[in-house]
């Protein structure tokens, strides 16, 4: 089964999306209850995602999970174990699991087109502080960023270029940097993690 990475601190994985509904199936068949929520009628690749998410939470926790999820659509496990955070791209599946109440994780697969909505989530002073000779993979981990705060902060009607805030770091495969929300009546202050694959950027809560 193809574990693509695995951190311990914090605790996050990502699986890369090979097998078939089958066989992702079969790494849950220990658990009929939580393979009855899965919808056949969806398009196959929203199956394996689902699965694989599944699969993933089994290999970080040890054993296999009811994932629920709230009106606005956020997850959480039934069980309150851990704090979770999930997403996903073309053919990835991530997943990070945390006790404290502002998890997050977003993972992008790279491609140019965050350049075309670029200005949907980046402040002028975020554009001058970008790294002109990696561009896209610079945006990329600024919007997974947004992404990962947006999950963190759990409120509606965020404006990512005004509520959400990355502050300037330098670009390199992989780091640390400080985001801030302003959405929230007490703004708060984060430290995220990333990563950069020759696929996909991913960015998550620390």
């Amino acid at each position: 089964m193809p574990l693509f990475y695995k951190s311990s601190d914090p605790l996050f994985g990502i699986w890369k999306i090979e097998e078939s509904v089958d066989e992702l199936s079969a790494a849950l068949a220990d658990d009929p209850e939580l393979l009855s929520g899965l919808d056949r009628n969806r398009p196959e690749v929203r199956q394996k995602e689902w699965l694989a998410v599944r699969v993933l939470l089994k290999e970080l926790s040890g054993k296999s999970r009811l994932i629920s999820y709230h009106p606005n659509g956020a997850p959480f496990l039934a069980d309150h174990a851990f704090q979770i955070s999930i997403s996903h791209t073309k053919g990835y599946a991530a997943l990070l699991l945390q006790q404290h109440p502002a998890a997050g994780i977003d993972i992008e697969y790279k491609s140019e087109r965050v350049r075309k909505i670029r200005s949907r989530f980046m402040s002028e002073s975020e554009e001058a502080a970008l790294d002109l000779q990696h561009e896209t993979e610079h945006l990329l981990i600024y919007w997974c960023a947004k992404e990962t705060l947006f999950k963190m902060i759990g409120q509606q009607e965020v404006d990512f270029r005004h509520h959400l805030h990355v502050l300037p770091f330098p670009f390199a495969a992989q780091g640390s940097f400080e985001v801030q929300e302003t959405r929230t009546a007490q703004p708060q202050t984060f430290r995220l993690g990333y990563r950069i694959e020759e696929d996909f950027v991913i960015t998550f809560s620390l």
